[in-house]
């Protein structure tokens, strides 16, 4: 079943859709005006026939980037049901600019300064996400924004928490069901999504600095199996080193030990994480 197009829906009298602005696996992201509070805002929706699960995904999101409070975290205004249309909203600050994964895209390997600032800054809010006791699950460029506001540039912000495993509640993913993103996954989330810690968000962000600064990533394969495969043999395509050698060596040491296979060999807390990239600034 297909999404139908919500543009130019009001959602409880109040949250006027726009242009859609993007859309994922399980959701669509719509720009959309507050009438109330006369501001823009972006309003998520979950993508084709809703379910309990989907919905209580949702509710999830919610809650973990409310309860994390981190100025690095996109802000939730509101969680509702538009009850005329049955549709489950999610109301979220709209951020202006564009994901890591599109500037990359644009522009190829990235300044070693910004690179430290976005490790820092996510390592940061990851350190009040793990606090709280979530697990975002799906660290990747594209859930990294930088968005401009006013004078500042570059304002960093973590995005979607739709796979985001909550420690102390019954898990909402199947047996056998992988979530999350294979090019950024370490061995144990490809082997078990349920069985996971904090440790798979450090492994993310270390192949997400990676990409950053070579330009491409540490694993590759021509198939999903072929790359899965280099992942869980530790299969890297180039050393950081040669990839990018004006590095430092600093700096290279904190990505590859995020990126190890044992969890164990990885930093083991989001705040040791975020000393070592700020130890790296010159």
């Amino acid at each position: 079943m297909t999404t139908p197009d919500l543009q130019g829906v009001l959602l409880d009298g109040r949250y006027r859709l726009g242009d859609e602005l993007g859309r994922g696996g399980m959701s669509v992201v719509y720009a959309a005006d507050d009438l109330r509070l006369t501001r823009a805002v972006a309003v998520k929706v979950i993508r084709g026939p809703s379910s309990s699960t989907l919905i209580e995904r949702l509710f999830r999101e919610a809650r973990a980037a409310a309860r994390a409070d981190h100025p690095a975290i996109v802000t939730v205004f509101s969680y509702g049901t538009d009850e005329s249309t049955g549709v489950e909203y999610l109301v979220l600050e709209r951020l202006r600019w564009s994901d890591l994964a599109t500037r990359m895209a644009e522009v190829g390997p990235l300044p070693i300064e910004l690179v430290l600032r976005v490790g820092a800054e996510v390592a940061d809010a990851l350190a009040a996400v793990h606090a709280t006791g979530v697990v975002h699950r799906d660290l990747k460029p594209a859930n990294i924004f930088l968005s401009r506001r006013g004078m500042r540039v570059d304002e960093v912000k973590l995005l979607d928490f739709g796979t985001a495993k909550q420690l102390d509640l019954q898990t909402l993913t199947d047996p056998g069901e992988v979530l999350g993103t294979l090019a950024y996954m370490p061995p144990e989330q490809m082997r078990d999504s349920q069985r996971i810690d904090a440790r798979v968000d450090f492994y993310a962000l270390g192949v997400t600095l990676y990409q950053g600064l070579a330009g491409r990533l540490p694993f590759e394969g021509p198939t999903a199996a072929a790359l899965a495969a280099n992942v869980l043999r530790g299969g890297i395509a180039l050393p950081l080193s040669r990839a990018r050698p004006d590095a430092p060596g600093a700096l290279v040491t904190v990505v590859e030990r995020c990126m190890q296979r044992k969890p164990g060999e990885r930093y083991q807390t989001a705040r040791e994480l975020c000393d070592a990239l700020l130890a790296c600034s010159p």
